[in-house]
Formats: structure tokens, C-alpha cells, sequence
């Protein structure tokens, strides 16, 4: 859906400020919350991805949280509407914590290989179903006007711009349905066609589907 977490390109929210050596985690929970995002997924004890979750959320509460609260939020959706916890349950863990416990002689086999093959086995290169496709690598595309619902993946910035295609990972379910695979092409956008004249040089590669393309 377009809604405040499409920010790209928008103005009046300052410069990004770079972080020297920046850790991957600030605090603790920031890697316990990355840890549960995968848990979750592997085990499948949550309901669909965090990105949905996130792109729900209202625009008072998505701006007042960091990134990882964000994520924290969508995993905890997920494990509701997965019926997995309920959302008084959760607030009871809140509110009355488990003490910490040695987790190195409690780990369910079955679960830890699950893991180990989100995290390890990853498809490498193109990993999409075989497809019709519509174009072909070095094509030329313009990215379509208009005002997708749902989760789509789509940013606005890029409607109405004219990129060239320079891969073909294959195709994948759309964002929003239970539909077939469709095709999807990475897609390679001059800054100066998507920031104006006086942007950074350089390219932009981002991976859209068919229906998105003219």
C-alpha cells in the first residue's frame, strides 16, 4: 500500500545521519527481535512476512519507532493472527518475564536444522520459478502511474521513470496474492532521472514485477 513507510524521496526529514563503525545492533533486544524474526518464520509460527506488518502500521506510531520496533511490532502481529500467541499473552510476558536460562542442552533438533537452512541454504543467483517473461535484459521499461493496494513493493519515487532491465531472477508470487508466479526483472535507474539533475551520479537496481512495466 502507499502509506508513510514509502519515504523514499520525500522531504523535510533532514539529512541521514552516518554512523562511524555503526554495530549491526545497538542494544540487545535489536538481535534477540532479528533472532525471533527468523525463529518465527522457520518454526512457521508466524503468519506471512514483517514488511506487511510494518507497511500496517499508522503513521503517528511508524514515525515515533526505530527500526527494529518496527520489526519487533510485526513479529508480534504475526504470531497473533498466526494464533500462536494472543496479544494478552504476550503483554503478560511483558509484564512477568521468564528468568534467563542455559539454552545449549535445549534445543529441539528438528527446529535447529530449520534454522540452519534459513539461514545457510539461501538460494544463491536466480532463484524464481521458469516464467514467461515480457522483456528481456537491456530493454527498455517505464515503470507504470499508478496507486497499487495492498503490499506491493512498488516505490513511488519510481512511477513514471524509464530504467533498463539488467537481469531476470526469475518469477515469484506477487506481494499482494496467492496468484502464480509472475515474472521479475531487475531493473537499472539513472539518480538523475529519479532525484532531478543535481543528484548524487550513479544507478539504482531494484527488482519489480511484470505488471508493473511498459
Amino acid at each position: 500500500m502507499d502509506g508513510i513507510h514509502d519515504m523514499g524521496g520525500m522531504h523535510g526529514f533532514g539529512a541521514v545521519t552516518v554512523e562511524d563503525d555503526e554495530p549491526v545492533f545497538h542494544e540487545p533486544w535489536e538481535g534477540r527481535t532479528f533472532g525471533l524474526m527468523i525463529a518465527t518464520g522457520a518454526a512457521g509460527l508466524r503468519s506471512g512476512s514483517i514488511r506487511p506488518g510494518i507497511e500496517a502500521m499508522d503513521p503517528a506510531t511508524y514515525l515515533a519507532s526505530s527500526y527494529f520496533e518496527r520489526w519487533a511490532r510485526s513479529v508480534e502481529c504475526g504470531l497473533i493472527d498466526a494464533g500462536t500467541l494472543t496479544s494478552a499473552e504476550i503483554d503478560a510476558r511483558v509484564d512477568a518475564p521468564e528468568p534467563p536460562r542455559e539454552h545449549q542442552d535445549d534445543t529441539d533438533p528438528e527446529i535447529a536444522s530449520r534454522l540452519t537452512g534459513a539461514l545457510v541454504n539461501r538460494p544463491r543467483g536466480p532463484s524464481g520459478e521458469d516464467v514467461p517473461t515480457s522483456f528481456e535484459v537491456g530493454d527498455s521499461v517505464t515503470v507504470k502511474r499508478m496507486a497499487p493496494t495492498g503490499h506491493h513493493r512498488c516505490p513511488r519515487y519510481l512511477r513514471g521513470v524509464t530504467g533498463t532491465v539488467t537481469r531476470l531472477p526469475g518469477g515469484w508470487p506477487h506481494a499482494s496474492s496467492e496468484e502464480p508466479p509472475e515474472a521479475t526483472y531487475t531493473v537499472r535507474f539513472a539518480m538523475a532521472d529519479l532525484w532531478g539533475a543535481d543528484a548524487e551520479p550513479g544507478w539504482l537496481y531494484i527488482d519489480l514485477w511484470d505488471r508493473y512495466l511498459a
